[in-house]
């Protein structure tokens, strides 16, 4: 699985409001936070990995309740 490790500063820097996978990722490409290689799926891994880290007490991210795919870091 790709690692993003810019993504808390996306977060926290590029956005006062939740943000979906895609805007995430299209912050991520246009400000050259990481490099990515044909033949991956960016998206598909940014998207799995914002899901998992914000399940349990344990997670970075925040998925807000009744809403598709918006995420936010926890406070």
């Amino acid at each position: 699985m790709l690692s993003f490790p810019n993504l808390n500063q996306v977060l926290e820097n590029y956005s006062d409001a939740p943000m979906t996978p895609k805007q995430i990722l299209q912050v991520i490409e246009a400000e050259g936070l990481k490099e990515m290689r044909s033949g991956t799926s960016p998206l598909a891994c940014l998207n799995a990995m914002l899901h998992s880290n914000s399940r349990g007490g344990e997670g970075l991210f925040y998925k807000l309740p009744g809403r598709i795919s918006l995420f936010t870091l926890k406070v």
